[in-house]
């Protein structure tokens, strides 16, 4: 790919030039075909970091300022958006999914018009795709998130896009699954010939427990200053829970390790009143690695999963039938929701004394 886009910028014979520009667009698309089946076929658990959308969105946005140039671009920012927790990756391909459909949605459109909205709504952060190209036709809304369907290339009955655009058919495929991934949403508003709007909204996620939270954890917490090991590999998310934890109104003693065996290491010569376990960690050893080590020696102390990763959640269905002091929460889990699931663990383990 390299090699043809050099050969390009020193060509100047046209039917060369014609060539190698053929070959230079038939391998990006082979590379953006590869990536978007890679994609989807992974089941990774999304690695989280806080970041601005916003700034995200632009980032998005430089990439594909060639394909922008001949297209209005209007940007609206709500003031006030937070960070969103998620993963920066995730996000960016399906950023990178939705504009490039609004770039090939207005390529034979008169007056193309792109407009990217960012704001906060209850309790999501939210961005908007918007256009004003060809819009798709009603028939076809209910399958634009299948696998590879697509209504462009040999698919384009209607005439809506220019020859030269081929699809995938799992780009918003993938875009469904990593928004779901983060337990958001995505929906679309269109008319054939007129436009479209897709809306994206990610849960907000605090980095400390507000103060009504606060308040609520008082009147319904009966544990408090426990002793606990932290497993957790993602800075980001490890920060936000030795925080709570260890600030009022729990004021547990927390310990934090960011690997499976270093966990292990520090079960093994402390004694804990409670194990909140991610179940991704690097290197050899997982989170279930950890819960068998843990459960060689100790049958009763209540430990808490937390992950994202779609296997291990149906996995755990079993796992909890079989071990009653056992629970998990799907990443990205809200703190409140965090504390009262610790909360309701260790009561379980002590009623059952």
């Amino acid at each position: 790919m390299g090699n043809a886009e050099l050969s390009l910028m020193d060509c100047k014979d046209e039917e060369t030039k014609k060539t190698l520009e053929l070959i230079f667009e038939q391998t990006l698309r082979g590379k953006n075909l590869t990536r978007n089946l890679v994609a989807f076929a992974k089941d990774q658990e999304p690695k989280q970091e806080f970041f601005r959308i916003n700034e995200k969105i632009d980032l998005v946005l430089d990439l594909l300022k060639k394909d922008l140039k001949e297209i209005e671009l209007i940007k609206e920012n709500k003031a006030g958006v937070p960070e969103l927790l998620a993963d920066p990756g995730m996000i960016e391909h399906a950023i990178v999914n939705l504009i490039q459909n609004s770039i090939h949605a207005t390529s034979i459109v008169e007056n193309p018009r792109i407009i990217v909205r960012t704001y906060c709504s209850g309790e999501n952060i939210c961005f908007d795709i918007e256009d004003n190209g060809c819009g798709i036709p009603k028939e076809h809304m209910e399958s634009i998130y299948e696998p590879s369907f697509t209504l462009k290339g040999t698919k384009d009955t209607t005439g809506s896009y220019e020859r030269s655009i081929k699809g995938t058919g799992y780009g918003m495929a993938n875009v469904k699954k990593y928004i779901e991934q983060h337990k958001g949403n995505i929906s679309v508003e269109s008319e054939f010939n007129l436009g479209t709007k897709f809306t994206i909204g990610l849960p907000i996620i605090k980095k400390e427990l507000t103060n009504k939270e606060k308040a609520e954890i008082r009147k319904e917490m009966a544990h408090f200053e426990k002793y606990i090991l932290l497993v957790e590999d993602e800075p980001a998310i490890s920060d936000v829970q030795y925080r709570i934890l260890t600030q009022d109104p729990c004021n547990h003693k927390v310990d934090t390790a960011n690997s499976g065996q270093v966990a292990m290491d520090l079960f093994d010569r402390n004694e804990y009143d409670f194990v909140s376990l991610d179940y991704i960690l690097p290197g050899k050893t997982n989170g279930m690695d950890v819960y068998n080590h843990i459960r060689k020696t100790n049958i009763t102390i209540p430990i808490l999963f937390i992950s994202g990763n779609i296997e291990f959640l149906e996995s755990i269905k079993t796992l909890k039938q079989k071990d009653t002091k056992v629970d998990h929460l799907s990443k990205p889990c809200q703190n409140k929701d965090y504390v009262n699931c610790i909360n309701k663990l260790i009561e379980k383990t002590v009623s059952a004394k």
